[in-house]
């Protein structure tokens, strides 16, 4: 019977999985990065489902190797509990909290549709208006290059949509070279004037940790803050699970 039940939670499991990446796709778009993971994470569930399920009718052993089903029953496990370990930091990440008066504030790029902010960049200048206007002497570095498919820079689009949102101009500084948070960070630290001590970094809110753990690794003296732009709530679970593939993959490439 238990065996039953946890084999039917896994159906449901797979389920949601389509349904989650059939709703993203239809709601945000379906070309996005790595939504692909969904509907693997589904065919999985539902392959496991029907093997136990055809097992648990004929009361016949799964058609497996026992040291197979015992090494992937072990690796599931420490997967899962890396995976939660790093999502712990990932979630945490989301909800820092900025001090008022930093002498700067650095504004990571997303993508530009043509010359206007997707939605998560036109949350991170949402974020960044909001911090600029409540604090009045603190500078911005607006950071981003300009893909192939953008009609402007990143940095540009940022910009103009602050100034747009009643910031002055002669507080931004344009940083238009960068392609990654990486080379945000790495170009966009030399343009600190002279005399800051205290950073902010604004970005969404999922990507917050590894910014941090970004520019803390550089080894940079400067005190780094996080400012959260709020993702949908129906995205953070994607962004989420995705956020912990580029850390692992950071990590790979030395870059945390």
């Amino acid at each position: 019977m238990k065996r039953k039940i946890i084999n039917d939670l896994i159906l449901l499991l797979g389920v949601f999985c389509f349904v989650y990446y059939l709703g993203m796709g239809i709601f945000v778009r379906f070309g996005q990065s790595m939504l692909w993971l969904w509907p693997l994470g589904g065919t999985v569930c539902l392959v496991r489902y029907f093997l136990v399920r055809r097992s648990i009718r004929t009361g016949e052993r799964v058609p497996l190797p026992r040291w197979f089903i015992v090494l992937w029953r072990v690796c599931l496990a420490a997967g899962f509990a890396f995976f939660f370990f790093v999502e712990y930091f990932v979630c945490a990440g989301a909800f820092e909290q900025a001090p008022a008066e930093l002498d700067c504030v650095i504004v990571l790029g997303a993508k530009v549709n043509a010359t206007a902010p997707s939605g998560a960049l036109r949350q991170r200048i949402d974020a960044a208006a909001g911090y600029l206007e409540a604090n009045p002497d603190t500078l911005c570095i607006a950071s981003g290059g300009q893909g192939d498919d953008e009609g402007i820079s990143e940095a540009q689009c940022i910009r103009d949509n602050l100034m747009a949102l009643g910031i002055d101009g002669a507080r931004i500084v344009l940083e238009d070279r960068s392609v990654d948070t990486y080379t945000n960070l790495q170009n966009s630290i030399p343009l600190l004037p002279e005399g800051t001590r205290t950073v902010g970094i604004v970005t969404s809110d999922f990507h917050v940790f590894r910014s941090l753990r970004t520019a803390a690794f550089q080894g940079w003296d400067y005190e780094f803050y996080g400012i959260p732009a709020r993702s949908s709530r129906s995205g953070f679970l994607h962004y989420a699970v995705r956020e912990f593939c580029a850390i692992v993959v950071s990590t790979l490439e030395g870059n945390l």
